[in-house]
């Protein structure tokens, strides 16, 4: 039997990070049952920051400084699913919980994000083959190809 796994005071200023490099993308991953409460505290400055491509000290994730999402910063990916995932914060964030960047391929089924009114819960750029369903308040979605939308 799977437990839930929980985190709580996540750094605010990161979130999540799953990033691929330019050519060398993430491939086939499957996250759920997870719940992170993240400090909070992200401004709408933040949520316009476009994290720079660092292929040297790529594994440190300090790096790119702070990320545009409080949840999860998902770049050069092709194919990720979560399912049963949950993102909240202490502190109101003015980022989206989930950015995509350059993904390829994403499935989000029973994901709950807290949002501050007028934040999208997704921010898309050049994503192929979006699909949310039972992840209120995004209503099921599929996009077969978008250049940059927020939902």
């Amino acid at each position: 039997m799977l437990k839930r796994s929980s985190f709580s005071n996540a750094a605010g200023r990161y979130g999540s990070i799953l990033s691929g490099i330019p050519g060398y993308e993430i491939e086939d991953v499957k996250l759920s049952d997870i719940y992170i409460l993240s400090e909070g505290g992200g401004t709408r400055e933040d949520a316009a920051i476009a994290p720079p491509e660092m292929v040297k000290g790529y594994s440190e994730p300090t790096i790119f400084g702070s990320m545009p999402s409080y949840g999860f910063y998902i770049r050069h990916v092709k194919g990720i699913e979560m399912s049963n995932v949950e993102v909240a914060y202490t502190k109101e964030d003015l980022r989206p919980a989930f950015v995509l960047d350059h993904v390829n391929g994403a499935d989000f089924v029973s994901v709950k994000a807290q949002h501050a009114p007028g934040v999208p819960v997704f921010a898309l750029k050049d994503v192929r083959d979006f699909n949310a369903w039972l992840s209120p308040p995004v209503p099921k979605t599929h996009l077969q190809r978008i250049m940059q939308k927020n939902i």
